[in-house]
């Protein structure tokens, strides 16, 4: 991404409202009472707010003791969440939480063999057949959620196969056994076998509150934000990132439990306020108005289509690192980028087939996008084609043949954008061979020193699929982006050529990141040629079309 990489951490939960047709299940009474504070939490339904606005839930940070937290003018702590009694204590504007007897929640990994559509009844049958044959006793899982909005159906859904539970955390092995017996392509489905509980403990002074699983606070003043101490700042997961600090969030803070027993704490706030946040860190606030409103309509498209797909174990949607989208809270929004996000008000981005799109994005494509099997493998997505970003561009894929070409062109690249792209359409990187063997040989020790390092498969971009590492003892094949992009010291993009020079091996690249998607960069490049959002999402997103969602 542009400054901080980000994507989404959203939880949408409670039931749907305001004429919105849910098909994943009706809300019951009982799912706000006292006996079960999680099942709600845990939920792929969403509602909205008042004013016709998404509420999303958004992971703060989890694994901890204790949550503390105070708001100016003072806290209400609601048992039964949002829309249910607030409790008015003399408590003061600082309150400490913790957990008394709790249990971890238990949790089982399957092995994913299949997936299909949800509507494919025939398909399924026939897969459940099938791996009962193989001696397995399979089972269908339903991830994502379907909703109509406005005579337009929006569904996310797709079914699971899955074979072979072990306890969470062995199941990557033993998706790899299946893998490799079965020549197929694998993947793990966590499923909640039993929700943490517990009784979760709020101290204000001399005032104590105890309830079940869950406890929800909000400022007593509307205009106010909650403040949540000590939240951790590595939420770019480095290792080396093990600061905290202290965030503010619109909206409610609730604090349940975390799959071991511990707490955790996640903000529900509306969709416009999240994105007020989320899109400045996302892309420089000063670019032009356009290209604010077409990351804003990708990233809103974004947190959508992930509802119900991941943290499928979690009581919300998404996390709030770069797995998902980086969340700081409140104080991150600056004027143009809320402006983008007011002007494109429910607006995503759909196929023309019928359902929202899988949005990527990347910071520099370098002058060519890529495919999205390319990088992640699984099916082609007709919506993430790789695509010359260059209106002149003579070359349609990039080869080996024509890679110092391509180095040497790309003048009139849309994301050839001067001093704010420096650095990252073209550059270069050097490592001494020695300094590269003793990275390298941590992982593949095998291989001795290194001697020669070259391409096998690149993607329609130029990306390197796989790469060969040649040893003067063996030689190995390493293969995915974001895997060869670290083994070889950060690397901006796999978009490159590599040459030995003396003892040095020298990287001549373009792009930062994966390349798939909008380039953000290009974004900016069309705006400033005077292109609008549609039509900036157009050209990086292939056979789609907007709608307003609300």
């Amino acid at each position: 991404m542009l400054r901080t990489s980000l994507v989404a951490a959203v939880s949408f939960l409670l039931a749907f409202v305001v004429g919105f047709a849910i098909m994943s299940g009706v809300a019951h009474a009982d799912e706000t009472s006292a006996t079960d504070k999680l099942r709600i939490l845990y939920s792929t339904r969403f509602t909205f707010t008042d004013d016709g606005v998404p509420l999303v839930t958004v992971e703060i940070m989890g694994n901890r003791k204790d949550v503390k937290l105070r708001a100016r003018g003072g806290v209400l702590v609601r048992p039964d969440g949002q829309g249910g009694s607030a409790i008015e204590t003399d408590g003061g504007e600082a309150w400490t939480i913790t957990a008394e007897n709790t249990k971890p929640a238990v949790i089982q990994d399957w092995t994913i063999v299949e997936t299909l559509q949800p509507d494919d009844a025939t398909g399924v049958a026939a897969a459940m057949t099938r791996w009962k044959e193989r001696g397995f006793d399979p089972r269908s899982f339903e991830i994502g959620t379907v909703f109509g909005v406005d005579g337009e159906v929006i569904d996310t859904r797709e079914v699971r196969i899955a074979i072979d539970p072990v306890p969470a955390g062995k199941g990557t092995a033993r998706s790899a056994e299946h893998a490799k017996r079965f020549g197929i392509q694998t993947a793990i489905h966590q499923e909640l076998v039993r929700r943490p509980s517990g009784t979760i403990v709020a101290r204000s002074g001399g005032t104590t509150i105890r309830n079940p699983s869950v406890l929800w606070f909000t400022p007593k003043k509307g205009s106010e934000t909650l403040t949540v101490t000590d939240v951790p700042t590595n939420t770019g997961g480095s290792q080396l990132e093990t600061g905290s600090e202290d965030r503010r969030y619109w909206g409610a803070v609730y604090v349940t439990l975390d799959h071991d027993g511990s707490l955790l704490a996640a903000n529900a706030v509306p969709e416009d306020k999240l994105l007020a946040g989320l899109v400045p860190a996302e892309m420089y606030p000063d670019a032009p108005q356009a290209a604010l409103e077409a990351q804003a309509i990708a990233a809103r498209t974004e947190l959508l289509q992930k509802i119900g797909r991941r943290n499928l174990t979690d009581p919300f949607l998404l996390c709030s690192t770069q797995q998902c989208q980086v969340y700081a809270g409140a104080g991150k929004e600056d004027p143009r980028t809320t402006k983008a996000v007011e002007a494109t008000r429910g607006i995503v981005m759909l196929r023309d087939g019928g359902g929202m799109i899988d949005v990527r994005y990347s910071a520099s494509c370098g002058g060519h996008t890529e495919d999205n099997e390319a990088i992640w493998g699984g099916p082609a997505d007709p919506s993430l084609r790789g695509r010359a970003d260059d209106p002149k561009a003579g070359m349609s894929r990039v080869t080996d043949d024509n890679l110092d070409a391509f180095l040497d062109g790309g003048k009139d690249a849309w994301c050839n954008h001067g001093k704010i792209g420096k650095g990252r359409f073209r550059w270069t990187e050097k490592f001494r061979a020695e300094d590269l063997t003793a990275r390298v040989s941590v992982e593949y020790p095998e291989i001795g020193r290194i001697k020669a390092i070259s391409a096998k498969q690149r993607g329609v971009s130029g990306r390197i699929g796989v790469l060969v590492i040649k040893g003067d003892k063996a030689s190995v094949e390493v293969t995915g982006d974001l895997h060869i992009r670290r083994l070889l010291g950060g690397l901006k993009s796999t978009l490159f050529e590599v040459k030995r020079e003396g003892d040095e091996f020298v990287f001549r690249g373009a792009g930062f990141g994966h390349g798939v998607g909008m380039c953000q960069l290009g974004a900016i490049g069309m705006a400033d040629a005077g292109k609008s959002h549609d039509k900036i999402l157009g050209h990086y997103y292939r056979g789609t079309h907007l709608h307003r969602l609300y």
